[in-house]
């Protein structure tokens, strides 16, 4: 796998710093490459829950052609995805994060983060004892 961003920024306004998107590169678009030449985006949205605001999700579709185009660096890219896993980690009851456990033992993790409809992109080294 490889992963490609588009505009992006590594800081958010002091208004909305918090510890959802503390560490994370902040960015609009993620485009995820995957050996067998599929490609996916991954783009913050908004889901309707009923008689609640929405919440803020997560969007992926297969793409023909990538809309983001700057390299998003992980050592040793590209590296193979052992696990994905999907969560709620703002509470809303939608899914906003995705986790990608790498074989190289780091997470690739993606959210949806403050300020709503953007994402937070971040590789955690994960500790093997």
């Amino acid at each position: 796998m490889a992963v490609k961003i588009g505009h992006n920024h590594e800081k958010v306004y002091p208004a909305w710093q918090d510890e959802i998107n503390e560490g994370f590169l902040i960015c609009y678009d993620i485009n995820l490459l995957f050996q067998g030449q599929e490609s996916y985006s991954v783009k913050p949205c908004e889901v309707d829950i009923i008689d609640r605001y929405p919440g803020l999700g997560l969007m992926l579709e297969d793409v023909d052609k990538l809309e983001s185009s700057i390299p998003f660096n992980i050592t040793g890219l590209p590296l193979r995805v052992s696990e994905i896993v999907q969560s709620d980690h703002l509470g809303e009851d939608v899914i906003n994060q995705y986790v990608f456990v790498l074989e190289n033992g780091a997470n690739l993790v993606i959210r949806h983060v403050f300020p709503p409809m953007t994402l937070g992109i971040n590789v955690e080294l994960v500790n093997v004892s």
